[in-house]
């Protein structure tokens, strides 16, 4: 048996073996294409809407101090958003405790929860073959698996794709769709390959980023070989009391932030020293010079286009950032690697992409699978037609 003939079998048995999982892993990751979009679609249906059209915003001092009765294991982290009636976001660590509707400070059910339910539940079968939305270790196990045979198949796809002899007409034939096919293997023979070698850099980057999902040792491995140290904030210097006392309003610590960033969509910060009403209230903490804001510029799935910024409290100055690009490098490979698999990284375009080879993938599987099932019905006529000879 020649090499050609070992990669040709290998492609078959392995493809035959985790054609399901790699179609599910392929249908639910079509389904997931845009689900940023349509969560926060949902979520902004959900916005609470002015009582009148008169009715002001209430100052986000009286917000926070609001936010300040919500118990929190850590410092709670307040979130607002580029939009006049998105609610302020009350949170403890990663988890949302609250959402505080900006006219009243009530707090809100969670916007968009329907939609938020459904898709967390449908990334779960895409990440662990579950429908409760629970995590499965065997589940992650079987689609790691089905992850590792879905890149040996683009691999050997890739190489069986290539004509015995590089002629111009030999390439042409297995990049162009010709449109005349004498039957349905012939059309599935083309079109797995036509679409199977456009779509193999794309799928290959998804497919490769979602072993860091599947399985711990890519990412141990990873911070292993590469620099984990980046160029870190200063750290905010103890002020007096009384000095805290000349520090700005949050209302124009956030005005100048949102100055300094008009393209922002949101900001995060600490709910720590800021509710200074009195000298008393500042000595329960400890009071800084510098405060840390969060800002995200993108649609939260692009890493590139957040940075963390250091505010003088007192002046409004910026003293320092902390772009994407002054993170370790295994912070910023991380960040390739999470938002590549969706697409997320290039904005809505690469989103598009990786759905698009998403949904090739699912036409892969289907070929694929027709073309075996051809395959092995001809063998049994074969053997069914074969003359037996009596001795």
């Amino acid at each position: 048996m020649n090499i050609r003939k070992t990669f040709f079998w290998l492609h078959l048995i392995l493809g035959c073996s985790a054609a399901i999982f790699i179609f599910l892993m392929s249908i639910t990751g079509v389904a997931l294409t845009y689900e940023r979009q349509m969560i926060k679609a949902a979520e902004r249906a959900d916005y609470p809407a002015a009582p009148t059209s008169s009715t002001p915003i209430l100052p986000m001092s009286e917000l926070l101090i609001i936010a300040k009765g919500y118990p929190t294991k850590k410092i709670a982290e307040i979130v607002i958003e580029n939009q006049d009636n998105a609610p302020i976001i009350v949170k403890d660590g990663r988890k949302k405790v609250a959402y505080l509707n900006p006219y009243t400070g009530a707090e809100l059910a969670v916007p968009g929860q329907n939609t938020k339910t459904f898709f967390s539940k449908l990334r779960a079968f895409h990440r662990w073959l579950t429908f409760d939305g629970k995590f499965s270790e065997t589940g992650r196990w079987v689609n790691g698996i089905a992850n590792i045979i879905f890149l040996v198949l683009i691999l050997s796809g890739l190489y069986l794709w290539l004509p015995k002899r590089f002629k111009s007409r030999a390439f042409k034939q297995r990049l162009t769709l010709s449109g005349n096919y004498p039957n349905k293997s012939a059309r599935n023979y083309q079109w797995h390959n036509v679409f199977g070698v456009y779509m193999a850099p794309v799928l290959f980057v998804l497919v490769v980023t979602a072993l860091f999902f599947s399985f711990k040792w890519p990412g141990n491995t990873l911070k292993n070989l590469v620099s984990t140290e980046s160029l870190s904030l200063e750290k905010p210097v103890q002020v007096s009391a009384q000095q805290t006392l000349l520090q700005l309003p949050i209302e124009q610590q956030l005005l100048r932030i949102k100055a300094l960033y008009p393209q922002w969509q949101t900001i995060q910060f600490s709910l720590d020293n800021l509710l200074d009403s009195s000298l008393d209230d500042l000595l329960e903490n400890i009071p800084t010079n510098n405060k840390v804001y969060q800002v995200d510029q993108g649609n939260g799935g692009e890493p590139q286009k957040r940075l963390k910024v250091l505010l003088n409290k007192t002046t409004g100055d910026l003293v320092q950032e902390q772009k994407f690009e002054q993170l370790s490098t295994y912070s910023k490979l991380r960040s390739y690697i999470r938002f590549l698999h969706t697409g997320e990284f290039f904005g809505p375009f690469g989103q598009t992409i990786a759905g698009l080879a998403s949904l090739l993938a699912c036409l892969l599987v289907y070929t694929g699978a027709m073309l075996s099932w051809r395959r092995w019905r001809n063998s049994r006529k074969i053997k069914v037609s074969a003359p037996v000879y009596v001795t």
